[in-house]
This record gives C-alpha cells, sequence and structure tokens, in this order.
C-alpha cells in the first residue's frame, strides 16, 4: 500500500472515531470531566499506539517520516474533538 493511502485512510479513520466519541459523550450527558479525558484518550493513544508500533518493528527513516504526520494527527484530532464539542452542544 502507498504510504499516502495508508495515511489517509488511518487519518480519515481516527478523526471519524473522536467526532463519533464526542457526539456520543455529549448525548450521554456525562459530566464535563469525564467528556474531557474521554476525548483526550481518544485524541492521544491512536497516534501513541501507531508510534510505538512503528518504534518496534519499523526501521529508523519510517519511524522519523511518520513520526511529525502522526503529531500533527494528533493536533487534528484536538481541533476536531474541540470543534464537535462545540457544534454538539448547540444540537443535542
Amino acid at each position: 500500500m502507498n504510504p499516502v493511502t495508508a495515511y489517509l485512510l488511518i487519518g480519515s479513520l481516527y478523526l471519524v472515531i473522536i467526532a463519533y466519541g464526542v457526539v456520543r459523550t455529549r448525548k450521554r450527558r456525562l459530566p464535563v470531566q469525564l467528556r474531557i479525558v474521554s476525548a483526550a484518550l481518544q485524541v492521544a493513544v491512536p497516534p501513541a499506539a501507531i508510534a510505538a508500533l512503528l518504534a518496534y518493528g519499523a526501521d529508523a527513516q519510517t519511524f522519523a517520516t511518520w513520526l511529525p504526520l502522526l503529531g500533527l494527527m494528533a493536533l487534528a484530532g484536538f481541533f476536531l474533538a474541540l470543534c464537535t464539542d462545540i457544534i454538539a452542544r448547540r444540537v443535542v
């Protein structure tokens, strides 16, 4: 699989999981602290898991290439979680 295709597939699934998770916690009317912890876990765990897998099984160049992309993916996930929570507050 082409690395660009892999990144787009992984990134798209990651963002869908975050958006769904934020809306789901909002619909369940969980307390604010629990929603923040849930969103933080959804944002941080997948890039950290992918980085750990790459550190364990890939060569140094592949790891060095993917690490900034994973950081940007986590940043995009943070902003998506923030925006989704703001929008879900008005819709749900």
